[in-house]
Protein backbone atom coordinates (compact mmCIF):
# COMPACT_ATOMS: atom_id res chain seq x y z
CA UNK A 1 0.00 0.00 0.00
CA UNK A 2 2.88 2.38 0.58
CA UNK A 3 4.75 1.52 -2.33
CA UNK A 4 1.35 1.90 -4.26
CA UNK A 5 0.78 5.78 -2.66
CA UNK A 6 4.19 6.80 -3.02
CA UNK A 7 3.63 6.03 -6.95
CA UNK A 8 1.00 8.06 -7.59
CA UNK A 9 2.88 10.73 -5.57
CA UNK A 10 5.54 11.00 -7.95
CA UNK A 11 2.80 10.46 -10.95
CA UNK A 12 1.15 13.83 -9.95
CA UNK A 13 4.50 15.65 -9.34
CA UNK A 14 5.22 14.80 -13.08
CA UNK A 15 1.96 15.71 -13.95
CA UNK A 16 2.41 19.07 -12.00
CA UNK A 17 5.64 19.51 -13.34
CA UNK A 18 4.43 19.04 -16.85
CA UNK A 19 1.40 21.30 -16.05
CA UNK A 20 3.47 24.49 -14.88
CA UNK A 21 6.09 24.27 -18.45
CA UNK A 22 2.77 24.32 -20.27
CA UNK A 23 1.78 27.80 -18.43
CA UNK A 24 5.10 29.03 -19.17
CA UNK A 25 5.18 28.63 -22.38
CA UNK A 26 1.63 29.68 -23.08
CA UNK A 27 2.45 33.02 -21.39
CA UNK A 28 5.64 33.12 -23.83
CA UNK A 29 4.01 32.53 -26.87
CA UNK A 30 1.55 35.50 -25.72
CA UNK A 31 4.39 37.71 -25.97
CA UNK A 32 5.70 36.61 -29.31
CA UNK A 33 5.11 39.15 -32.28
CA UNK A 34 2.53 38.88 -34.40
CA UNK A 35 2.73 38.16 -37.86
CA UNK A 36 3.11 41.22 -39.99
CA UNK A 37 4.38 42.36 -43.56
CA UNK A 38 5.25 46.25 -44.28
CA UNK A 39 6.63 47.40 -47.80
CA UNK A 40 9.57 49.87 -47.36
CA UNK A 41 10.50 50.47 -50.88
CA UNK A 42 10.32 49.37 -54.67
CA UNK A 43 14.00 49.63 -56.80
CA UNK A 44 12.89 49.55 -60.24
CA UNK A 45 16.40 50.05 -61.52
CA UNK A 46 17.43 47.00 -59.50
CA UNK A 47 14.36 45.05 -59.55
CA UNK A 48 14.06 44.70 -55.54
CA UNK A 49 10.91 45.14 -52.94
CA UNK A 50 12.08 46.14 -49.57
CA UNK A 51 9.94 44.61 -46.71
CA UNK A 52 9.74 44.17 -43.25
CA UNK A 53 8.56 40.85 -42.00
CA UNK A 54 7.41 40.91 -38.20
CA UNK A 55 7.07 37.69 -36.42
CA UNK A 56 8.78 34.68 -38.12
CA UNK A 57 11.57 33.11 -36.56
CA UNK A 58 13.65 32.67 -39.52
CA UNK A 59 13.75 34.28 -42.97
CA UNK A 60 10.75 32.94 -45.16
CA UNK A 61 11.70 31.13 -48.36
CA UNK A 62 10.78 33.46 -51.61
CA UNK A 63 7.91 31.50 -52.93
CA UNK A 64 5.81 32.27 -50.00
CA UNK A 65 5.37 36.13 -51.20
CA UNK A 66 2.69 36.91 -54.31
CA UNK A 67 2.94 39.74 -56.04
CA UNK A 68 -0.48 40.82 -58.21
CA UNK A 69 0.63 43.74 -60.82
CA UNK A 70 -2.58 46.08 -62.82
CA UNK A 71 -3.16 43.62 -64.94
CA UNK A 72 -4.05 40.87 -62.84
CA UNK A 73 -1.02 38.75 -63.24
CA UNK A 74 -0.23 36.97 -60.10
CA UNK A 75 3.71 35.88 -59.61
CA UNK A 76 6.15 34.95 -56.87
CA UNK A 77 9.54 36.38 -55.73
CA UNK A 78 12.74 35.08 -58.25
CA UNK A 79 14.87 35.34 -55.03
CA UNK A 80 14.87 36.46 -51.67
CA UNK A 81 17.37 38.33 -49.86
CA UNK A 82 17.09 38.78 -45.45
CA UNK A 83 18.86 40.15 -43.10
CA UNK A 84 19.38 38.77 -39.37
CA UNK A 85 16.22 40.01 -37.34
CA UNK A 86 16.58 43.20 -35.12
CA UNK A 87 15.72 42.97 -31.48
CA UNK A 88 12.25 43.77 -31.95
CA UNK A 89 12.29 40.77 -34.11
CA UNK A 90 11.67 42.55 -37.45
CA UNK A 91 13.56 41.08 -40.12
CA UNK A 92 14.63 43.25 -43.46
CA UNK A 93 14.31 41.75 -46.58
CA UNK A 94 15.00 42.08 -50.46
CA UNK A 95 12.44 40.15 -53.07
CA UNK A 96 13.75 40.30 -56.60
CA UNK A 97 10.88 40.56 -59.04
CA UNK A 98 11.36 38.74 -62.24
CA UNK A 99 12.91 40.35 -65.49
CA UNK A 100 9.72 42.49 -67.17
CA UNK A 101 7.64 42.55 -64.43
CA UNK A 102 8.66 46.14 -63.02
CA UNK A 103 7.26 47.34 -66.00
CA UNK A 104 3.55 46.52 -64.71
CA UNK A 105 2.59 48.64 -61.12
CA UNK A 106 2.24 46.71 -58.15
CA UNK A 107 -1.32 46.28 -57.10
CA UNK A 108 -0.58 43.86 -54.03
CA UNK A 109 1.94 41.80 -51.90
CA UNK A 110 1.24 39.09 -49.79
CA UNK A 111 3.08 36.62 -47.47
CA UNK A 112 1.54 33.18 -47.32
CA UNK A 113 1.94 31.89 -43.98
CA UNK A 114 3.62 28.50 -43.68
CA UNK A 115 3.20 28.19 -47.33
CA UNK A 116 1.88 28.76 -50.92
CA UNK A 117 -1.66 27.56 -49.64
CA UNK A 118 -1.36 28.95 -46.48
CA UNK A 119 -3.75 32.34 -44.84
CA UNK A 120 -2.12 35.22 -46.91
CA UNK A 121 -0.93 38.49 -44.69
CA UNK A 122 -1.07 41.63 -46.76
CA UNK A 123 0.52 44.83 -47.34
CA UNK A 124 -2.31 47.89 -46.94
CA UNK A 125 -3.07 49.02 -50.52
CA UNK A 126 -2.11 52.59 -49.46
CA UNK A 127 1.47 51.73 -49.10
CA UNK A 128 1.93 49.16 -52.03
CA UNK A 129 0.81 52.55 -54.13
CA UNK A 130 2.33 55.21 -52.37
CA UNK A 131 6.10 52.77 -52.76
CA UNK A 132 5.06 52.31 -56.46
CA UNK A 133 4.64 56.23 -56.69
CA UNK A 134 7.53 56.72 -55.57
CA UNK A 135 9.54 54.15 -57.30
CA UNK A 136 8.20 55.83 -60.61
CA UNK A 137 9.41 59.09 -59.39
CA UNK A 138 13.10 58.06 -58.76
CA UNK A 139 13.21 56.19 -61.63
CA UNK A 140 11.80 58.80 -64.15
CA UNK A 141 14.16 60.82 -66.18
CA UNK A 142 15.26 64.23 -64.93
CA UNK A 143 13.45 67.22 -66.60
CA UNK A 144 14.66 70.86 -67.30
CA UNK A 145 12.04 71.86 -64.48
CA UNK A 146 13.02 69.41 -61.64
CA UNK A 147 16.45 70.18 -62.76
CA UNK A 148 16.73 74.13 -62.10
CA UNK A 149 13.63 73.92 -59.61
CA UNK A 150 11.87 76.02 -61.21
CA UNK A 151 9.46 76.40 -64.53
CA UNK A 152 10.31 77.19 -67.50
CA UNK A 153 8.94 81.06 -68.36
CA UNK A 154 7.26 82.36 -72.04
CA UNK A 155 10.90 84.40 -72.74
CA UNK A 156 12.92 80.41 -72.57
CA UNK A 157 10.34 78.99 -74.07
CA UNK A 158 10.32 80.87 -77.14
CA UNK A 159 14.30 81.43 -77.23
CA UNK A 160 14.94 77.51 -77.18
CA UNK A 161 14.22 76.52 -80.96
CA UNK A 162 16.13 73.34 -81.31
CA UNK A 163 13.97 71.27 -78.91
CA UNK A 164 16.62 69.68 -76.89
CA UNK A 165 18.89 68.82 -79.74
CA UNK A 166 22.95 70.05 -79.68
CA UNK A 167 23.74 73.37 -81.18
CA UNK A 168 25.51 72.74 -84.10
CA UNK A 169 27.11 76.04 -83.55
CA UNK A 170 25.55 77.47 -87.00
CA UNK A 171 23.47 80.25 -86.39
CA UNK A 172 19.70 80.56 -87.95
CA UNK A 173 20.61 83.30 -89.82
CA UNK A 174 23.74 81.84 -91.22
CA UNK A 175 21.48 78.97 -92.65
CA UNK A 176 23.13 79.49 -96.37
CA UNK A 177 26.82 79.18 -95.69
Amino acid sequence: MVRRAALIAVAVAVAAVAFAKKKVGASSASTKQPLAIHLRGIDLVHRLILIEVDGMSKAPPSNYFTMTDDRGHHYIAQTIHCDPPFPSGTRACELEIPAGYERHPLQALELHKGGLHGRPILVEPKEVKAAWVAAEAAHAPPTSESATGTAPTAATATTTRDGGVLDSGVSPTDAGR
